[in-house]
């Protein structure tokens, strides 16, 4: 739009100037040389002359105008078409960038949930009392690590709730295995507790992977 405004602007301005030109050239010309029209051929030959020499390098200076005008024009339109095509791939780039990123943080998301999962299956799965006090210390070591570090993945709404739960859940597998290295038996409420904290905590993992 801008460059068939410029275009239109220059349209009208040399025609201005090629009109002027042409009325007072001859006008001036008849003022200076002569009363009125004449039937005298040469004069006619000599007026021919007059308005060739000074309008051929008015005509000549406003092409030279007209091409440098237009030249500006059209490297600038070029200019701002480069300008907007270089903006439409950075925004493009810039979109499949944060789409791989995206991409990225849902494999390392679902990564850290199939871990804690397996992790979390590990409190009921045992075959033997030392196997099981090996496999409840290494569940609560990762949960502490998981709480630190992995958890950092995950855009949670309540971060302090959810990693009260961790926290929580830890402290429940550590009381397990200080009894269980006293050879106490463990509560059913406490198991409850712990199972209802690692479903509470994978579903909350889940949710937060997939927004």
């Amino acid at each position: 739009m801008e460059y068939l405004k410029q275009s239109k602007n220059l349209q009208r301005n040399v025609i201005v100037c090629i009109v002027v030109a042409f009325i007072i050239i001859p006008a001036f010309y008849f003022y200076m040389f002569n009363s009125g029209l004449s039937k005298d051929s040469n004069l006619w030959s000599n007026f021919g002359d007059y308005v060739n020499g000074i309008l051929t390098p008015i005509l000549t200076a406003i092409n030279i105008y007209v091409f440098i005008k237009m030249t500006i024009a059209i490297s600038s339109l070029e200019e701002k078409r480069t300008i907007n095509a270089n903006a439409i791939e950075e925004a493009r780039f810039e979109k499949e960038m944060h789409h791989e990123k995206e991409m990225l943080m849902m494999q390392l998301r679902k990564q850290e949930i199939d871990t804690f999962v397996k992790q979390m299956n590990r409190i009921f799965d045992y075959s033997s009392k030392e196997n099981r006090i090996q496999s409840l210390q290494q569940v609560a070591d990762y949960l502490t690590s998981f709480r630190e570090t992995g958890f950092k993945w995950f855009k949670i709404e309540d971060n302090n709730y959810t990693k009260n739960r961790i926290g929580y859940l830890t402290v429940g597998l550590r009381t397990v295995l200080f009894e269980l290295e006293d050879n106490k038996q463990s509560s059913e409420e406490l198991f409850n507790k712990i199972y209802d904290a690692k479903a509470e905590i994978t579903n909350t993992l889940v949710e937060a992977a997939l927004e």
